[in-house]
């Protein structure tokens, strides 16, 4: 018997197809006995024989199905997991800070092409308890003359310090004082100007004050109130050298003026104030 699918050759008592398995026709209708009743006729029996299989039977089986692979997955730990957790109270959140308002920057006005800068005030003479106009423009006091003259006695005291050192000297080499001419004498007053101006000029040199001035609180400042420079100390240690030997007439004057300037202060337009 032919396989209705891949027309193999079966035999007649094989219910299924050698080569694909499916299962064969069902073999032809034997010929009916002579006790059958006669409303059994060949035309029944012929087409019962010729009929073909199911439909059913014909229709290939899919091919089996490949099997899902699942990814493993752990079961749970805990059965009842909302049992078993802590509840922790809650700490209260902070109050956020409100938020600063922004400054809201001031938009330039296009009306003004240019800065307006204020002309500077010209420094204009101070008023005195006399008529006379002052000198000093800024603010800043002028030393009183008993303090200016304490820091003068310990300037004074350094240079009779460098005079002692130098007849020391003098009398280790071998002089005697004894024996003093006139010669000698000029030398000696030669020396001690000379120590005095080194030791006035040294500070003029270094552009600070003298140990005296620093010791009792003094600075030097311009009639502007400006700290000046060595060109300005230069000019004043040369115009303190003529007041001094105008018999001390230009230390005096500090005396009678007005601003308590000696002449040296006018000439050279420094004068000595409190250090702040």
């Amino acid at each position: 018997m032919n396989c209705l699918y891949c027309r193999h050759s079966n035999p007649e008592d094989e219910p299924r197809c050698q080569r694909c398995g499916r299962r064969t026709p069902a073999p032809g209708a034997r010929p009916a006995p002579e006790n059958y009743a006669p409303s059994y006729t060949a035309i029944q029996a012929t087409a019962l024989a010729t009929a073909p299989a199911p439909v059913s039977e014909w229709v290939e089986a899919p091919p089996p199905s490949t099997p899902r692979m699942q990814a493993p997955r752990q079961s749970r730990l805990f059965h009842d997991e909302v049992s078993r957790i802590l509840q922790f109270p809650s700490a209260p959140k902070p109050h956020d800070p409100k938020p600063r308002a922004r400054r809201v920057a001031p938009q330039a006005s296009h009306s003004q092409p240019f800065l307006d800068f204020h002309t500077p005030t010209p420094h204009g003479p101070r008023t005195l308890k006399t008529s006379v106009e002052a000198v000093i423009y800024c603010d800043a006091p002028v030393a009183t003359p008993t303090h200016r003259a304490v820091g003068a006695a310990l300037d004074f005291g350094m240079i009779g310090m460098a005079v002692g050192v130098f007849l020391l000297t003098f009398y280790l080499c071998g002089g005697e004082f004894e024996k003093l001419n006139t010669g000698v004498s000029l030398g000696f007053a030669g020396a001690f100007l000379t120590i005095a101006l080194f030791y006035g000029f040294l500070w003029v040199l270094t552009g600070s004050e003298t140990p005296g001035q620093r010791w009792t609180g003094l600075r030097l400042i311009n009639f502007d109130g400006s700290p000046i420079d060595r060109r300005e100390r230069a000019v004043r240690f040369t115009a303190a050298c003529l007041s001094f030997c105008s018999a001390g007439l230009g230390v005096l004057w500090s005396l009678a003026d007005e601003e308590s300037l000696t002449w040296h202060d006018h000439m050279s337009k420094t004068f000595p104030t409190i250090r702040t």
